[in-house]
């Protein structure tokens, strides 16, 4: 059963990425436990891995060199499917979303900009719209509420929305002991903060992480959390409660005058997340 939904989550990936000039190449994992896939473009490569052992359907993406993919992978997506219970239908909804993220006008724009040698300061370019979609295949109810948040408001308000419609969603989910979806959170957000903007990592961490008070549902998240974002989180919860002041200048000279601006920006945004 395995490789019949492998094969047609690649199916619906296969047809997206071609129509943009991806090529997929004949790929031999050295992993017995995994199941992988590789579609290269000029500036691009996106894979599709299965992970026997975790049962996760995983799609990633990296850049291109002269030399073919760099390997510093980025998720994009990642489902659970078990072969036992989950059948054709699940690998069918699996392949959509996977089709849909390297089909959506982000990931296009990205692709053609990219440059073939990968920037050590790339952030990624996810927005908070975009880290919410990602979310519904946690919470599916979502949909509907992102869809009256973007028909209700000319910009999408990042902040509010998680704070009304994300952070009670984990905090019940908690709640549950569902381990199984907690698990899956975690991914997707570990995933997201690898990826998306300044502005939605800040989301994940200070909004919608700081509204986790219980140790035991913290350590839940932390099981299958990256590294990254675990070390991201304990940062953030200094600002947790707390109203960030600038720092009072002292005759500043004209560079300290650009790094203070800088910094008093970045507690001024701060300030707003816990209001």
């Amino acid at each position: 059963m395995i490789n019949k939904a492998f094969e047609i989550v690649n199916r619906k990936v296969e047809a997206v990425l071609s129509e943009q000039g991806y090529v997929r190449r004949n790929v031999t994992g050295t992993d017995p436990n995994e199941l992988v896939t590789l579609y290269t473009g000029e500036t691009t490569a996106y894979s599709v891995l299965y992970y026997k052992d975790k049962k996760h359907m995983v799609m990633r993406s990296c850049a291109m060199t002269e030399d073919g993919p760099d390997n510093e992978w980025k998720t994009v997506g990642t489902w659970m499917f078990d072969p036992e219970t989950d059948k054709e239908r699940e690998a069918e909804s699996i392949g959509s979303d996977f089709a849909e993220n390297v089909s959506s006008p982000m990931f296009a724009q990205a692709s053609k900009v990219q440059k073939k040698k990968k920037k050590k300061d790339d952030d990624g370019s996810g927005d908070p719209l975009f880290f919410s979609k990602r979310l519904v295949a946690v919470f599916p109810e979502l949909k509907d509420e992102i869809k009256n948040e973007e028909d209700g408001y000319e910009q999408f308000r990042g902040v509010t929305f998680a704070r009304e419609y994300i952070v009670p969603k984990v905090e019940k989910l908690l709640s549950e002991n569902d381990k199984n979806r907690i698990s899956k959170l975690a991914e997707v957000l570990s995933s997201q903060y690898g990826y998306c903007d300044m502005d939605t990592r800040s989301i994940i961490t200070i909004v919608i992480l700081n509204s986790v008070d219980d140790e035991e549902q913290k350590e839940m998240l932390r099981q299958d959390m990256s590294d990254e974002l675990i070390k991201a989180w304990k940062a953030a919860e200094k600002y947790r409660g707390k109203k960030v002041k600038p720092a009072k200048k002292k005759k500043p000279g004209f560079m300290q005058k650009m790094m203070e601006q800088s910094i008093e920006n970045r507690e001024n945004y701060m300030n707003q997340l816990n209001q």
